[in-house]
């Protein structure tokens, strides 16, 4: 990872304006505050990690692992493009999408087995790709045939393995898919991330405001040469202590699971008063819920649809519509049976394709989740595409003994944070809470993991747990070799008792 950070940084050709959702980085830990390298003043309130304790502290992490190179100057050139024209018109739009998805399918082809056998396969050849609409003959590729095929199948071999940013996707699925990125994916991502509270804010966001991740891990930089500085929270310390280090740092605007702000809600007076908006990401959320947590927060608090694969898909802006960040992926909304575009007004599959990253790439991935498109959007100087509403992600809290509801986010988090911590490859997995105080556990074991090797990671599990529910907990881990099928999205963060 750090020879990733620490290699010459090249100019880059961005091509269109983009915007792609952040992707986490391993690691993730101890309620310690270190100040990371990457912001030119001292006195200033970014570069700041809290980790929930110094036991469970990773040895290092990304960010603290190397100083990142200073942005090149493209990269600084097209932070300001995007500043002042944050979209485009909608026949550049699409005719940009048309060039880059030329650019990826004949790089896959050429270059990454996994697509050209499948495209073969369908009889499909990059040359088809003429008009916009010809999108749709390009075969969608699941999660499991990634799976199957990394990395060698996969990922692209142009790049060297030291030199991509490795993350995973596990989420409601509880599936995981290890995934590599880019540097050049990344410099975007960190740009696209900006332009993304700046759009929400309704452009109030600048370079001198602090924006506070409450979150598994830190972003992939904590500032752009000083500018626009990030602070990072665990989402593994508990919210009491949450509230107290947002109202350190008084940051202006906070990014976080939905789950995480309903716990953070009791304590909000501590910590809003710096604050001008708030964006909640990677859980549902309704409407509802977000009026009322604006209505008590004083600030609007907007919704993030995005996926370690697809990066940011969606954004909820102040006029009131879901946009589809159409320079960062390319959206189809596809009937369930059929594959074939589904109707507006009618929920469909989301499949979508990630036009940034080059090192593994994601042409017309099922993503998994149900969206469905309005039959007729509204007018609107956003000229993406409109989402009517996001129908699909739910997963349970866990309760602990003095019943308050521990996020399910956290809960995934935990999981996640174990993995990396303990260097475990874990096929699929599963937390079921049975009481206050057991949890059972069931895993999918990845390639070269052993069962003993698992159990023996079981106490840091319990460790990162109980420091969670705030009280011991035990864990019962088995291993399995499979999850039974289930008719959609399988849960794989349950209670099975009533709080």
């Amino acid at each position: 990872m750090d020879s990733a950070l620490n290699r010459v940084a090249h100019d880059l050709d961005f091509g269109d304006e983009s915007d792609l959702a952040l992707l986490p980085l391993p690691g993730d830990q101890s309620e310690l505050t270190s100040v990371l390298a990457g912001g030119h003043d001292g006195a200033r309130r970014g570069g700041v990690e809290f980790w929930e304790s110094d036991r469970t502290r990773p040895a290092h992490t990304l960010s603290s692992g190397g100083k990142p190179q200073p942005f090149p100057q493209s990269a600084k050139d097209y932070l300001q493009r995007c500043m002042e024209h944050p979209y485009l018109p909608r026949g550049e739009i699409e005719a940009q999408q048309l060039r880059r998805m030329r650019e990826l399918v004949a790089m896959a082809y050429d270059q990454i087995p996994v697509y050209r056998d499948k495209y073969q396969a369908a009889g499909f050849s990059p040359s088809d790709l003429v008009t916009y609409d010809d999108i749709q003959k390009i075969p969608v590729i699941t999660k499991p045939e990634l799976i199957a095929a990394f990395p060698d199948r996969c990922v692209n071999a142009r790049y060297r393995g030291e030199d991509l940013f490795p993350t995973r996707s596990s989420g409601s699925s509880g599936q995981t898919l290890l995934i590599r990125v880019d540097y050049d994916a990344i410099l975007t991502d960190t740009i696209q991330g900006i332009r993304q509270f700046a759009m929400q804010s309704a452009m109030r966001y600048s370079a001198g405001d602090l924006l506070a991740h409450v979150y598994t891990v830190p972003w992939w930089f904590a500032s752009v040469d000083g500018d626009y500085q990030t602070a990072f929270i665990s989402n593994v310390i508990p919210p009491s202590r949450v509230a107290e280090h947002l109202r350190e740092l008084a940051p202006e605007v906070l990014s976080l699971y939905p789950s995480n702000l309903e716990a953070l809600m009791p304590y909000a007076d501590a910590f809003k008063s710096s604050m001008y908006l708030a964006v909640v990401h990677s859980e549902y959320s309704s409407r509802a819920q977000r009026q009322a947590w604006s209505q008590q927060l004083g600030f609007p608090v907007l919704d993030e649809y995005s996926s370690e694969e697809a990066t940011r898909i969606a954004l909820e802006l102040p006029c009131g519509h879901y946009h589809v960040c159409e320079d960062t992926v390319h959206l189809d909304l596809l009937d369930p049976e059929t594959l074939q575009p589904q109707r507006p007004g009618q929920s469909g599959l989301a499949v979508i394709t990630n036009l940034l990253n080059e090192a593994m790439p994601f042409i017309r991935y099922v993503q998994g989740d149900y969206l469905t498109q309005p039959a007729d959007p509204e007018p609107c100087e956003v000229q993406w595409s409109q989402i009517a509403s996001i129908d699909g992600r739910m997963n349970d809290a866990f309760i602990n003994r003095q019943g308050r509801k521990v996020p399910a986010g956290s809960m995934l988090d935990v999981t996640y944070r174990w993995m990396f911590d303990s260097d475990l490859h874990l096929a699929q997995f599963e937390l079921v809470q049975k009481t206050p105080d057991l949890i059972e556990t069931s895993f999918v074991l990845g390639s070269g993991v052993s069962e003993a090797r698992l159990q023996k990671a079981v106490p840091h599990l319990e460790d990162l747990l109980s420091l969670c529910m705030e009280h011991p907990v035990r864990v019962q881990a088995k291993v399995v070799d499979a999850f039974p099928p289930k008719t959609g999205k399988r849960r794989p963060i349950r209670r099975e008792f009533m709080g």
